[in-house]
């Protein structure tokens, strides 16, 4: 996903999306186009302060970012840092883990 991570520096200043994990990028792989276009736009948006997240916790800075009507993506944003990719994820997986 060297896209994703080509537009990671913005004019060539800070980073705004850290290197992403392995389980990230294989998971990227297994989404059709559209999918994977939909997540490099919205991190790269929310890493440009243009989208919201739904946050998921108080006490870390984990937010759920809506790529696609089947894809979530699961990020983190420190204050002052890039944002990391953490995990991409389909609705019904998200489901199971709530009920558990």
């Amino acid at each position: 996903m060297e896209l994703l991570q080509d537009q990671s520096r913005s004019n060539g200043h800070e980073r705004l999306v850290a290197d992403l994990p392995l389980r990230v990028i294989v998971a990227l792989e297994h989404l059709k186009g559209d999918e994977q276009q939909g997540v490099r736009d919205v991190v790269q948006s929310f890493a440009r302060h243009e989208t919201d997240g739904k946050p998921l916790s108080v006490s870390e800075p984990l937010y759920i970012l809506h790529a696609a009507p089947e894809v979530r993506v699961i990020v983190r944003r420190e204050q002052g840092g890039p944002v990391e990719v953490v995990d991409i994820v389909r609705p019904a997986t998200l489901r199971t883990f709530a009920n558990v």
